[in-house]
């Protein structure tokens, strides 16, 4: 019966999968779409690079059935780590799907080629289907973990070298690009780069802060913003308000250096537990027994296996 059951699975992967590569070949051969510039885009990662062609082809048919709430919510992460750029929000749910079908493929082809193994080993091979489905997101993650350290770590040299070129007589478009022209190569220098060419272009440098601070989507950038926003209307010196930026984000990045600190001993208690008390206790022990047998008052039975 279980045999029978897994032939007719089979069937049925197969012929989706044929039905799907059908599908697929009749759009790619039949239907004419022009050829997009694409020198507007960021380099992709390698898990795009992979299923470029099959996210291509399906993720125009996605977007019509993406809910608009889930859409805002890819595209502002997207934004928030740096590959807004590089993937296209409907590409990023095609991804999605597309790596969803070949996690279920690979725990089919595992699930019955390990027909014989236990429970244990069946229930993560199924994990594998959903897994691949939440491996974007858990990519993409980490890039925003990432990005967000590198922020917190270069902004403060910007603003540093902001308030230093302002003191020195120039204004804030010309500091701004040199200020930027001296920073390693980051998502600060690169955010920022976006900031510069958009007040050279015309754009209000409120509205162009605006727009910087929902594409990082980070706290320290928002209070930035809003600092510079508020001393523009109040006729406030940028200049102060840059330093005080500057001292606040160098007291932050403190506080979050020394709470990280604070949590190493709590994250090595684990490590400890599971992997060098056992072997100190194992040491004592063996110490005690040794101890014992010398003089005599080890039972019978534990000096019979030790000398067995």
């Amino acid at each position: 019966m279980k045999s029978l059951i897994l032939e007719y699975s089979s069937i049925l992967l197969t012929s989706l999968a044929l039905a799907v590569g059908a599908f697929a070949l009749i759009r790619l051969f039949l239907m004419t779409r022009p050829k997009e510039d694409e020198d507007w885009r960021d380099p992709p990662p390698l898990i795009y690079k992979i299923f470029k062609p099959v996210v291509r082809l399906f993720s125009g048919d996605i977007r019509s059935i993406i809910p608009e709430k889930t859409y805002e919510k890819i595209q502002v992460k997207l934004s928030t780590g740096g590959m807004n750029y590089a993937i296209m929000t409907e590409e990023f749910f095609t991804l999605k799907l597309i790596c969803l079908v070949v996690g279920i493929f690979i725990s089919y082809v595992l699930f019955s080629s390990s027909a014989d193994s236990s429970l244990e080993v069946k229930m993560v091979i199924i994990g594998i289907g959903p897994l691949g489905y939440f491996y974007p997101d858990i990519w993409l993650n980490d890039k925003i973990k990432g990005r967000r350290r590198r922020v917190a770590k270069e902004f403060p040299f910007l603003l540093d070298l902001l308030v230093l070129s302002m003191r020195a007589g120039l204004n804030y478009s010309t500091s701004l690009g040199q200020a930027i022209s001296n920073l390693p190569e980051g998502p600060v220098k690169e955010e920022f780069g976006k900031l510069l060419r958009e007040i050279r272009a015309g754009k209000i440098r409120r509205d162009a802060l605006t727009d910087l601070a929902k594409r990082m989507n980070i706290k320290s950038i928002f209070n930035f913003v809003a600092a510079l926003n508020q001393a523009e209307e109040t006729g406030g010196e940028i200049v102060d308000v840059l330093t005080m930026q500057a001292e606040q984000r160098r007291v932050e990045r403190f506080n979050e250096a020394e709470a990280a600190a604070n949590k190493a001993p709590v994250k090595m208690l684990l490590p400890l537990v599971m992997f060098l008390f056992p072997i100190i206790f194992m040491l004592i022990a063996f110490v005690l027994v040794v101890k014992m047998a010398e003089t005599g008052f080890l039972p019978d039975i534990m000096m019979k296996l030790l000398m067995s």
